[in-house]
Parts: C-alpha cells; structure tokens; sequence
C-alpha cells in the first residue's frame, strides 16, 4: 500500500500543475479544464471544507483522496458480493491471497488453494 498512494498523488499534482498551465493533455482535457471537472471527488471534498479551504488545497492531496475513495468503494463493493455489510461481519475466510507470498505473509489462503480439498473429491470420486 505504498506505491500506489504515492503515484495518485504524483498523478495529482501533475494534473494540477497542467490545469496552472493550460497544457493539460488531451486524455485529460476530455473531463475538463478545472480541478472541479477533472477530479470526481472535487465536489464531495469542497462541501466538506467549504470554498477557502478547498481552493487552498494541493491537487496532490485531492488525488490521494480520491485513490482512497476509490479504494473504499471496492472494498464496498467486495464485502456486498460476499453479502457482508460492515467490516465487523467479515474474516480472514472472507479473502484470498493473489500470490503465494502474499499468502505467506499474511496468512490468509493462497487463491488456489481455497477449494482445493473440494475439487479433488469432485475429480477422485
């Protein structure tokens, strides 16, 4: 959970520092021309802070909350589909590991071994 914060907000100081410049790239131009049109969370965050605060805020720090916004709507997202609504209904069972070594690390069950016991009754028998 480094990397990527660290790129989001690099991300959005480059936007911001294009917006300050009116060279924005044409990938980006297509959502607009302000902080306000180009970062979803521009809205949310100026209600929040109101007006003064949120013009005083670095589009790096608008980009590292929206990663974050992001980020919680997938983990939303994810416990829904396990049909878990709040994070106390959840498990370590409730997740797979990507990689091995992320499985030994954390001690949570490598995706392929999930059903493994499972699939190997199916197939034996």
């Amino acid at each position: 959970m480094a990397r990527s914060p660290l790129a989001a907000a690099m991300v959005g100081k480059t936007i911001g520092r294009a917006i300050n410049d009116h060279q924005l790239p044409v990938y980006i131009e297509r959502f607009g021309q302000s902080r306000d049109e180009i970062f979803i969370t521009a809205a949310s965050l100026r209600k929040e802070l109101g007006d003064k605060e949120f013009e005083k805020l670095p589009t790096g720090a608008i980009g590292l909350y929206t990663y974050y916004e992001r980020l919680a709507h997938g983990l939303r997202q994810l416990l829904a589909g396990a049909r878990k609504f709040s994070l106390e209904q959840t498990s370590r069972d409730d997740i797979t590991a990507l990689t091995e070594e992320a499985a030994k690390v954390s001690g949570i069950q490598y995706v392929l071994d999930v059903d493994k016991d499972r699939v190997e009754g199916i197939l034996n028998g």
